[in-house]
């Protein structure tokens, strides 16, 4: 009986201890963690249901929300789970009814995601807008259609939304007057944090200066094929907002003046994503001197990703101007070679870069030290084994990196990884044709801190390899 008192640990113990490996493992975004400690008592099923806060709501938990919502009295965060026609899992019912049943419990939401279905529910979220009045995130992204009475519903019935995404919906040509719609939108929501206008094609440089004009607490903004927007509305409208953090826009220029126009006006920026229209075929004009002259120490994320007009002389320079980038997406930059060493080497404090599908990219000055790089992506590109070789004595500090379809490694290549990268998670081997499937084994052994290895192709576990198992690294194909 002693030992059983002293082994006893409270409720509040085990809830620290189950955030605790809950958080650490990036790979569960849907609470299965949770779900295999419920298994365990009665105690553990109570702490986890406790600690449960996001629900997904699909066709087969639609008939039991009562008991759902009995179990998870705390929840805060609510899916209708989005899904393609033959998707067995998706939500079939109807979202007006299911809003009216929901809006009869004493929930207090704070996140509602409608995402991926046909039209926004008008008549259910009225209802769910009188008796839950938390909602300070709403997600209607990816519908088929909108209307501009639509933006009116969500202003009337959320007057506290700090986060909004209405991007990537169709919208049809038709009488509805948007341009009102997005302005009322922008009066009524004072407490707009960050809004997603992704294809809204009806928004012009008045509707942006607006919602800048407007919404007093606005710090991000994502207009990704908004080609009625100009980059000189984009600079005016960033004036009237001078602690603005965060833009995602498309380019439509041959160059980066508008780049560098945004930086001028808006010192605050810290995360930029400039996406390209592949529609458009540019050769590319980067003016050195001036851009030399704009110096952004703020700025930690740039995302690129699909700029093919860019080379090594226009990324090279942007390493003088964001000397303190954490995360660079280069991804389809596909004129880049040499230059990113030497951006490696002025951004010393990067830790995230993707180079997945740069052909050209090449790694052999990685002559140096670049010890805070934790996030390494390759995929689809010609790196062979020595430049793995260069890289793993580079960037020993690297925790993932991914190597998928990278035709030119073999064996040598990853073991140099594992041997000098000491803290090397995981990395991703899929479609790596030369990498024969009897190094698994070796790498797992010699660098015990792998938790995950996507396997080359022709793997197979077998027996002889279920050791491998205690050492908690999963293979996946």
């Amino acid at each position: 009986m002693a030992a059983t008192t002293y082994m006893y640990l409270p409720d509040e113990c085990w809830e620290c201890v189950f955030k605790f490996l809950n958080d650490d493992d990036e790979d569960d975004k849907d609470n299965s963690y949770f779900k295999s400690l419920s298994l365990v008592s009665k105690q553990f099923l109570s702490i986890t249901n406790r600690l449960r806060f996001s629900v997904s709501i699909g066709s087969k938990k639609h008939p039991f929300i009562h008991l759902l919502f009995q179990r998870f009295p705390d929840i805060t965060s609510l899916t209708l789970k989005r899904g393609f026609c033959h998707d067995p899992n998706a939500f079939r019912g109807d979202h007006n009814t299911f809003l009216h049943q929901i809006s009869r419990y004493s929930l207090k939401l704070s996140y509602l995601n409608l995402s991926s279905q046909v039209f926004i529910p008008a008549d259910g979220l009225r209802v769910f807008s009188q008796n839950i009045t938390t909602l300070t995130s709403l997600n209607c992204s990816h519908m088929n259609s909108i209307r501009s009475s639509d933006m009116l519903l969500i202003a009337d019935c959320f007057p506290l939304l700090q986060e909004l995404d209405l991007g990537t919906i169709t919208i049809f040509p038709s009488q509805d007057n948007f341009i009102d719609g997005i302005k009322t939108l922008s009066l009524a929501l004072s407490k707009l944090r960050k809004i997603n206008l992704s294809t809204h094609r009806y928004m012009t440089d008045e509707c942006l200066f607006h919602l800048f004009n407007n919404c007093k607490f606005l710090e991000e903004v994502i207009i990704f094929d908004c080609f009625n927007i100009t980059n000189a509305g984009i600079v005016y409208a960033l004036c009237e907002r001078p602690k603005f953090k965060s833009l995602h826009f498309t380019n439509r220029t041959d160059n980066c003046s508008n780049l560098l126009d945004i930086l001028r006006n808006c010192p605050s920026l810290s995360n930029i994503k400039m996406k390209y229209p592949y529609q458009y075929m540019w050769e590319e004009s980067v003016d050195n001197s001036n851009s030399l002259m704009v110096v952004s120490p703020q700025l930690e994320t740039l995302c690129l990703a699909g700029n093919t007009w860019l080379s090594d002389e226009s990324i090279i320079v942007f390493a003088s101007i964001f000397p303190n980038l954490q995360l660079l997406d280069l991804s389809y930059c596909k004129k880049i070679s040499e230059g990113i060493c030497e951006v490696l080497k002025r951004c010393g404090k990067i830790r995230h870069l993707n180079l997945s599908y740069c052909s050209k990219v090449k790694l052999f000055g990685m002559n140096f030290e670049a010890p805070k790089l934790e996030v390494l992506n390759l995929s689809h590109t010609g790196v062979n084994n020595a430049q793995l070789h260069m890289i793993s004595k580079s960037c020993r500090g690297l925790l993932q990196l991914s190597l998928e379809h990278c035709y030119y490694v073999s064996n040598t290549g990853p073991k140099h990884v594992v041997e000098n990268c000491v803290k090397l998670r995981e990395i991703n081997l899929k479609d790596c044709h030369k990498v024969q499937p009897k190094v698994i084994a070796s790498m797992i052994l010699s660098r015990p801190t792998l938790k995950k290895i996507i396997v080359p192709p022709r793997y197979r576990f077998n027996d002889g390899e279920r050791e491998l198992l205690r050492h908690g690294c999963l293979l996946s194909s």
